[in-house]
């Protein structure tokens, strides 16, 4: 079975979710290549928050909304997954951040700094929902959190 009709297979609305994250990927590599960090960032964030503080997850988080963060967290994995382009961690964290924001579900934007074996800094990026991971966190083990926004 290809990658896309196991995508349709499972039904309108996810393939409509798995549409509305292909076209914010695409958006956000785009962007990302095109406009400053910083721009982007100041667009579609609400704010920054302080590094000390824990990012947001504090703000309990609802049964509702972790089944929504789940969903997304599958149709932004499935385009990743099934995609001939290949999308980095911050263009899957930017479309999800604005597909939780559109849905009512608040989230923090994770941005962090590692040195590796070498000494070359690393940079990662990942979202939160309250303290769970929904994208990106299985690469944010060593990485430092330098700036959060929600």
């Amino acid at each position: 079975m290809t990658s896309l009709a196991k995508i349709v297979r499972r039904g309108p609305a996810d393939l409509l979710l798995a549409a509305e994250a292909l076209l914010l990927l695409a958006f956000f590599r785009a962007c990302l290549a095109l406009v400053p960090v910083r721009r982007i960032i100041g667009v579609v964030t609400r704010r920054q928050v302080d590094v000390k503080d824990n990012g947001g997850a504090a703000v309990p988080e609802s049964e509702a909304s972790l089944v929504i963060a789940r969903r997304v967290q599958w149709a932004v994995g499935a385009v990743v997954r099934h995609s001939p382009v290949e999308f980095v961690c911050f263009p899957q964290t930017l479309a999800g951040y604005t597909m939780l924001r559109r849905r009512g579900v608040p989230s923090t934007m994770v941005y962090g700094v590692a040195r590796s074996p070498a000494g070359e800094l690393k940079a990662h990026t990942w979202l939160d929902v309250g303290d769970r991971n929904v994208l990106g966190g299985e690469g944010s083990g060593g990485f430092t959190p330098v700036e959060r926004w929600t």
